[in-house]
């Protein structure tokens, strides 16, 4: 006996629809779900580091801030270095004291001082010098403008004198010409007294002091 299907095929069909969208619509629940709990696990994150953000970002703007300011204060403090150095030149701090030992070690039984003149030029220069400058330059900066003025510095000595001889006059003035602490050694004038008097010579010479950079 041949079994008969009773029920229409329209029915099954609309079965096997709803089954689907049934499935379709749990699917879809779950992913609406899933994207809620993940959109609240985001705002949760985004609520917990933005506050950390912005401190990081404050931070951040602070240091920049603070590297800033010690390069200002850096550089401020390298003019007032420079300058205070410059002044001491201008002032010839511890060129009495130099040219005294110099002047201690090339003299001798044989060689006396009458007068000893000690002189120093300034002469203010119109252009900035070249760099590094030449020896004998000296130059400040304006602490605001970073503006350069420099001065060509000069120290002299001129030595009125009395030797025993020539050869003792001669060996002085040698000493002194080798002497890396003077340049432009000049002989001026000698004069030799008879013998009666005692043969003495009186001498006059002059020299340059030479400007050495100040060590840091």
């Amino acid at each position: 006996m041949a079994d008969i299907d009773m029920i229409p095929r329209s029915y099954r069909e609309g079965v096997r629809t709803r089954r689907t969208l049934t499935i379709y619509g749990a699917a879809l629940a779950l992913l609406l779900v899933a994207g809620g709990g993940a959109s609240a696990f985001l705002r949760w994150r985004l609520a917990l580091e933005t506050p950390r953000l912005e401190q990081g970002r404050a931070t951040s703007t602070q240091a920049s801030a603070m590297r800033t300011q010690l390069t200002s204060a850096q550089a401020r403090k390298d003019v007032l270095v420079e300058n205070v150095a410059a002044l001491g030149a201008l002032r010839g701090a511890g060129e009495v004291a130099a040219l005294a030992s110099v002047l201690d070690g090339a003299i001798n039984d044989k060689v006396w001082f009458e007068q000893l003149r000690f002189s120093r030029t300034q002469e203010l220069l119109q252009a900035a010098p070249p760099a590094p400058p030449p020896p004998g330059t000296v130059q400040a900066r304006a602490a605001q403008t970073g503006a350069v003025q420099a001065w060509r510095l000069g120290s002299h000595i001129e030595i009125a004198g009395g030797a025993l001889d020539n050869r003792a006059m001669t060996l002085f003035l040698s000493t002194l010409a080798a002497d890396p602490a003077f340049t432009d050694v000049r002989f001026l004038n000698s004069s030799t007294a008879t013998i009666e008097d005692g043969g003495a010579v009186s001498f006059k010479a002059a020299a340059t002091l030479v400007k050495r950079e100040e060590k840091q």
